[in-house]
């Protein structure tokens, strides 16, 4: 399968939507620790895959794409709190999880 975009770029692009994303809930007073979870574990995806790409061994690879993607599972989980627990939604959102999927 062969991607649009580099993964370490696309996941950079990825951490700052989600610090665009974060100052979108801090104007509409969306709780600091839920705010801090979804920025946390956003950003985290990147942070990951540069990891991964810098990596001495396949294994040391593996282990950083899994923490990757477990770090997105986390922000979809982050998500949807704050879509069913803040009834929140906007164009921001809405991008977030297109690109989480």
């Amino acid at each position: 399968m062969e991607y649009k975009k580099d993964i370490k770029e696309w996941t950079l692009e990825f951490a700052i939507l989600m610090i665009k994303f974060s100052e979108e809930l801090k104007k509409n007073k969306i709780d600091f620790d839920v705010i801090s979870q979804v920025r946390r574990s956003g950003t985290s995806v990147g942070a990951n895959v540069r990891e991964a790409k810098a990596s001495s061994s396949r294994r040391e690879l593996v282990r950083f794409y899994d923490i990757a993607l477990r770090s997105a599972n986390e922000t979809g989980f982050w998500m949807e709190v704050i879509h069913k627990g803040y009834d929140f939604s906007s164009k921001t959102q809405e991008k977030v999880k297109t690109e989480l999927e």
